[in-house]
Protein backbone atom coordinates (compact mmCIF):
# COMPACT_ATOMS: atom_id res chain seq x y z
CA UNK A 1 0.00 0.00 0.00
CA UNK A 2 1.47 2.96 -0.79
CA UNK A 3 0.80 5.46 1.79
CA UNK A 4 2.91 8.63 0.06
CA UNK A 5 0.38 11.54 0.38
CA UNK A 6 -2.09 12.35 -2.71
CA UNK A 7 -1.42 9.06 -4.05
CA UNK A 8 -4.58 6.53 -4.91
CA UNK A 9 -4.31 4.22 -1.95
CA UNK A 10 -3.66 8.09 0.57
CA UNK A 11 -6.92 9.31 -1.07
CA UNK A 12 -8.93 5.65 -0.92
CA UNK A 13 -8.34 5.71 2.49
CA UNK A 14 -9.28 9.53 3.23
CA UNK A 15 -12.45 8.82 1.12
CA UNK A 16 -13.28 5.64 3.29
CA UNK A 17 -13.05 7.37 5.79
CA UNK A 18 -15.18 10.07 5.35
CA UNK A 19 -17.77 8.09 4.40
CA UNK A 20 -17.45 6.28 7.17
CA UNK A 21 -17.29 9.32 9.78
CA UNK A 22 -20.89 10.77 7.76
CA UNK A 23 -22.58 7.40 6.99
CA UNK A 24 -25.59 8.23 9.83
CA UNK A 25 -26.04 11.78 8.22
CA UNK A 26 -26.01 11.01 4.21
CA UNK A 27 -25.89 8.75 1.86
CA UNK A 28 -21.94 7.33 0.45
CA UNK A 29 -22.29 8.49 -2.47
CA UNK A 30 -22.95 12.56 -1.13
CA UNK A 31 -20.45 12.24 1.11
CA UNK A 32 -17.93 11.05 -1.58
CA UNK A 33 -18.59 13.95 -3.56
CA UNK A 34 -18.64 16.25 -0.77
CA UNK A 35 -15.08 14.85 -0.16
CA UNK A 36 -14.10 14.93 -3.69
CA UNK A 37 -15.40 18.93 -4.33
CA UNK A 38 -13.79 19.75 -1.19
CA UNK A 39 -10.30 18.05 -2.42
CA UNK A 40 -10.18 18.68 -6.17
CA UNK A 41 -10.89 22.98 -4.95
CA UNK A 42 -8.07 22.38 -2.57
CA UNK A 43 -5.65 20.88 -5.08
CA UNK A 44 -6.36 23.66 -7.58
CA UNK A 45 -5.99 26.33 -5.25
CA UNK A 46 -2.64 24.82 -3.66
CA UNK A 47 0.36 27.26 -5.61
CA UNK A 48 1.96 24.11 -7.33
CA UNK A 49 4.63 24.94 -8.99
CA UNK A 50 4.85 21.93 -11.60
CA UNK A 51 1.88 21.52 -14.03
CA UNK A 52 2.49 17.61 -13.32
CA UNK A 53 1.95 17.16 -9.44
CA UNK A 54 -1.11 18.96 -9.98
CA UNK A 55 -2.35 16.67 -12.93
CA UNK A 56 -0.86 13.65 -11.10
CA UNK A 57 -3.07 14.36 -7.65
CA UNK A 58 -5.92 15.17 -9.26
CA UNK A 59 -5.43 11.77 -11.42
CA UNK A 60 -5.06 9.94 -8.12
CA UNK A 61 -7.65 11.33 -6.38
CA UNK A 62 -10.25 10.32 -9.74
CA UNK A 63 -8.89 6.70 -9.72
CA UNK A 64 -9.53 6.55 -5.36
CA UNK A 65 -13.12 7.86 -6.20
CA UNK A 66 -13.66 5.44 -8.96
CA UNK A 67 -12.59 2.40 -7.02
CA UNK A 68 -14.09 3.56 -3.55
CA UNK A 69 -17.82 4.33 -5.34
CA UNK A 70 -17.63 1.02 -6.81
CA UNK A 71 -16.57 -1.07 -3.89
CA UNK A 72 -18.90 0.99 -1.65
CA UNK A 73 -21.87 -0.03 -4.24
CA UNK A 74 -21.09 -3.58 -4.33
CA UNK A 75 -21.16 -3.72 -0.60
CA UNK A 76 -24.34 -2.00 -0.35
CA UNK A 77 -26.04 -4.04 -3.29
CA UNK A 78 -24.96 -7.32 -0.87
CA UNK A 79 -26.88 -5.52 2.46
CA UNK A 80 -30.33 -7.27 2.69
CA UNK A 81 -32.93 -4.06 2.18
CA UNK A 82 -35.04 -4.05 5.29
Amino acid sequence: MNTDKFSVDYFKEALTLHVEKNKDYVTFTHAMNSFYRSMVSTIIADNLNKNFELIRRLKNLDQAYNDVKEELSEKNSERPKA
